[in-house]
C-alpha cells in the first residue's frame, strides 16, 4: 500500500499508537494482528473488543502489505478521517493561544510539534494544507498520540489567515533565528490573545509572511540551528508558565 494509500484510509500502526487511538476520540474501525500475542497487545485487543471494535488474525505478510513497513509490531488499525477545522470555520472556536506551523515537511516534527503543543495547553495547532506533512502515521508516533486530542486547523494562506486573526485581536508573533531584528524570547509576555508562527526547517519563516506579523521573537541560544520542533517546545513551555 502506498503512502498515499495509507493517508487515505487512515492506517496507523505500532502498539503504541494504536493503543493512544482506542485511548482518545478517534473513531477506529478495525484491527489486525498476527499471531504475536505479547501482553501489551492481548491489552489492546480487549480493549478493542471491549468497544466492539472488529478484530481479525493474519499473516504477517497481511500486516506489512497494510502498513507498507515491517516496523508494524504486529499490529495494524483503520481509523476513521482525523478530523481537523477548516479555516473558515476557525472563528467559530474560541481559540486563545494558537501555533502555527508553516511549511512544516517532516513528519516527525510536525508530530513533536503537535506534541509540544499539546502538553503545555496550546489551543490549536494550524498547519498549512501545501507544502506540508500530512497527517500520517508518522505524525501520530511522533506526536504520541497528542494529534488525536488536539484541535487541529487547517489554513490555505498564512497571509490572509493572519489578518484574520489581528483583525479579530490576536497578536501575532513570528519565530526567527536572527537576533539583531527581533526580541529575545525571555522578555516576551504573550498576550491572552496570541498566535506563534513557527517555519519550515531549512527556511524558517519567509519575509512576506514575517512582515505582516507584530512582533518577531528570537530564542537566545549559541547558535541557530536548533530544531524547529525543539524550539517549539521552548516557546511553548514558555507560554505555558507566561
Amino acid at each position: 500500500m502506498s503512502e498515499e494509500e495509507k493517508i487515505e484510509k487512515n492506517i496507523i500502526y505500532g502498539r503504541n499508537t494504536i493503543l493512544e487511538a482506542l485511548n482518545s476520540e478517534a473513531k477506529v474501525n478495525k484491527i489486525w494482528h498476527d499471531a504475536n500475542f505479547s501482553p501489551k497487545i492481548i491489552d489492546i485487543l480487549e480493549l478493542a473488543r471491549t468497544k466492539k471494535i472488529p478484530v481479525m488474525q493474519v499473516q504477517k505478510q497481511k500486516l506489512y502489505d497494510l502498513a507498507g513497513t515491517n516496523e508494524h509490531r504486529s499490529i495494524v488499525a483503520e481509523l476513521s478521517p482525523i478530523e481537523f477545522i477548516e479555516e473558515k470555520d476557525f472563528l467559530k472556536h474560541d481559540f486563545k493561544k494558537i501555533l502555527i506551523a508553516v511549511n512544516v515537511q517532516d513528519p516527525h516534527n510536525l508530530g513533536a510539534i503537535i506534541r509540544s503543543a499539546y502538553a503545555f495547553g496550546i489551543d490549536a495547532v494550524c498547519y498549512t494544507a501545501r507544502n506540508s506533512a500530512q497527517l500520517n502515521n508518522t505524525v501520530l508516533t511522533s506526536s504520541a498520540g497528542a494529534a488525536l486530542k488536539t484541535n487541529l486547523v487547517r489554513i490555505n494562506n498564512v497571509t490572509n489567515f493572519i489578518k484574520t486573526l489581528k483583525d479579530n485581536k490576536y497578536w501575532v508573533y513570528a519565530s526567527v533565528v536572527e537576533p539583531e531584528s527581533s526580541e529575545s524570547l525571555n522578555n516576551i509576555k504573550f498576550d491572552d490573545m496570541s498566535a506563534i508562527l513557527v517555519g519550515n526547517e531549512g527556511k524558517g519563516l519567509s519575509d512576506k509572511i514575517v512582515k505582516h506579523c507584530d512582533f518577531t521573537v528570537h530564542i537566545p541560544v549559541r547558535f541557530n540551528s536548533l530544531n524547529v520542533s525543539v524550539a517549539t517546545a521552548i516557546i511553548c513551555n514558555k507560554i505555558y508558565n507566561n
